[in-house]
C-alpha cells in the first residue's frame, strides 16, 4: 500500500550506515581477483553459470548462484566455510567502508561510476528511509532467503542511490582517495571493466559520511529482492537493534554520478497477438517508425513484428484508471497496464530483454518485441518519494555491481 503524502512530507529520513569487516579474495592464494568475481544472480544465465564454474574453482558464482542440483544452499555454505579456511577469502583486519570505482564502456565511451560499499541499517518501507521503486517476485525472494539462511552472508550488495545535494559525500570520498587516507586494496579487470577499491578506515571520514547519510533517503536501484529478503531474515532472527541481521551490504551511488546509467527492460511476447492488437486499438494510436530513428527519437513504446516497427501513442480517450497518478505518464507503466496485461491474461509468454538488438532479433523469429524508453534517476526518485512502486523489471542499472568483490559475513 502506498505511503501517504503527509507521512512522506513530514518524515525526515535518517539512513544509518556503518563500516564492515569485509571478506575479500586473497590474490596470493586464489589468483587474480578478476577471474573470481561474477555478476549478481539475477543476470546469470545457466550458460553463464556453467562458464563461470569452469573458469575457476573459486569463482564466486558457486556462492552467489550455485547450480540447483542437490542442496545448492548447503553447498554454498560449505564452499564459503572451506574458502575461508583455505584463505581464499579473508576477513580484513579492521572495519572500513569501501570506495569502488567501476570503469566500463558505453557506446564506445569509457565511463566511471563511483560507489560506496557499507553496512546499511534495514528499514521497513513504511518508515520512509530506504525507498523501493519496483515490485518484486516471490520466487526470487524465496531463493535469496534460503541462501542467506544457509550462508549467513550478504553475497551481493543492494544497489542504492542517494541525493548528494551539497556534495558532502562526494567531497569526503574524493578527499579520502586523492589524499591517501584510503588504502587501495583491489584492482580487478573483467573484460572491458575495471574495478578499483579503496578501504576507508579513518574515523573522521567515516563520521562525516555517517552524518551526511543521516540526513537523506536511500532509493533502491537494484536488489529489491535482496533487501526484502534481509528484512524477512532480520525478523526471523530477532535480536538487538545492533545485531548484524539488522544491516545489509549496500553499494551506494549518487543520483547525479556521471557514470550512472539506467537502461530500459524491453518485453518479448510470444503468443497473444490477438490480445495485443485488441489492446493497441483500444488505448493507442499506431504510427510507422524507421528502425534507425529509434535511438535518436527515443519513443516511449515501439512494437516490433517481423521487420515492422510501430510507435504507440496514447489515445485521447484511453482509460488511465488502472494507472496510478505518480507513474501514468511513464511508457513502461502504460505498456504493462494497457498493453501487456491482456496478453498475459490470454496465456502469452512474456520475457525480458535489456539489449534492444536482441529484442528486435526475437521479433524477426516470430515474437512481438515491445521496446520501451528508460526511466531516468530523478523520475525514479519522484515515484519512490510518492510511495509508489513501478512494475517488475522496469529499470536495468548498467553495469551490475559484481558479487565477490566485497562480501559481508553476518558472523
Amino acid at each position: 500500500m502506498p505511503l501517504s503524502r503527509d507521512f512522506l512530507s513530514q518524515n525526515r529520513a535518517m539512513a544509518e550506515i556503518r563500516p564492515l569487516v569485509a571478506l575479500r579474495y586473497d590474490a596470493s592464494v586464489a589468483g587474480a581477483v578478476g577471474d573470481h568475481i561474477c555478476p549478481p544472480y539475477d543476470v546469470i544465465s545457466d550458460a553463464d553459470r556453467d562458464r563461470l564454474y569452469e573458469q575457476s574453482p573459486f569463482n564466486f558464482v558457486r556462492l552467489e548462484y550455485p547450480r540447483p542440483d542437490g542442496d545448492p544452499y548447503a553447498r554454498a555454505a560449505s564452499d564459503l566455510a572451506s574458502w575461508r579456511q583455505q584463505g581464499v577469502l579473508r576477513a580484513d583486519a579492521a572495519a572500513a567502508v569501501y570506495v569502488h570505482d567501476h570503469e566500463f564502456l558505453v557506446a564506445g565511451t569509457r565511463v566511471r561510476r563511483r560507489g560506496l560499499h557499507c553496512a546499511l541499517r534495514l528499514y521497513a518501507p513504511e518508515e520512509g528511509v530506504v525507498m523501493p521503486h519496483e515490485l518484486t517476485f516471490p520466487k526470487a525472494k524465496a531463493d535469496r532467503l534460503a541462501l542467506l539462511r544457509a550462508t549467513r552472508a550478504n553475497t551481493s550488495a543492494v544497489f542504492g542511490l542517494f541525493e548528494d545535494a551539497r556534495g558532502d559525500i562526494g567531497t569526503t570520498l574524493d578527499r579520502a582517495v586523492a589524499g591517501g587516507s584510503a588504502k587501495p586494496i583491489a584492482d580487478a579487470t573483467v573484460g572491458d571493466d575495471r574495478h578499483r577499491v579503496w578501504a576507508v578506515g579513518d574515523r573522521l571520514a567515516i563520521g562525516e559520511l555517517r552524518d551526511a547519510f543521516a540526513k537523506i533517503r536511500i532509493y533502491i536501484a537494484d536488489g529489491h529482492h535482496r533487501y526484502e529478503t534481509a528484512l524477512t531474515y532480520a525478523d526471523e532472527r530477532g535480536g538487538s537493534p545492533d545485531a548484524p541481521e539488522r544491516f545489509v551490504l549496500a553499494y551506494l551511488c549518487a543520483l547525479d554520478d556521471r557514470g550512472l546509467r539506467i537502461f530500459p527492460t524491453h518485453r518479448i511476447v510470444r503468443g497473444g497477438n490477438g490480445a495485443i492488437d485488441h489492446a493497441i486499438d483500444r488505448s493507442f494510436r499506431r504510427a510507422p517508425i524507421d528502425a534507425g530513428a529509434i535511438a535518436d527519437t527515443q519513443p516511449g513504446i515501439v512494437v516490433v513484428r517481423a521487420g515492422s516497427f510501430e510507435e504507440l501513442e496514447l489515445r485521447d480517450d484511453a482509460d488511465l484508471g488502472p494507472l496510478r497518478a505518480a507513474w501514468r505518464e511513464l511508457p513502461v507503466a502504460q505498456a504493462e497496464e494497457l498493453l501487456l496485461r491482456e496478453a498475459r491474461d490470454s496465456g502469452a509468454e512474456i520475457t525480458y530483454e535489456h539489449d534492444e538488438h536482441k529484442a528486435i532479433a526475437a521479433a524477426e523469429r516470430g515474437a512481438t518485441a515491445v521496446l520501451l524508453r528508460a526511466v531516468d534517476p530523478r523520475t525514479l526518485q519522484r515515484i519512490a518519494d510518492a510511495g509508489e512502486r513501478l512494475p517488475q523489471k522496469t529499470t536495468y542499472f548498467y553495469p551490475k555491481v559484481p558479487a565477490g568483490l566485497v562480501v559481508r559475513a553476518l558472523n
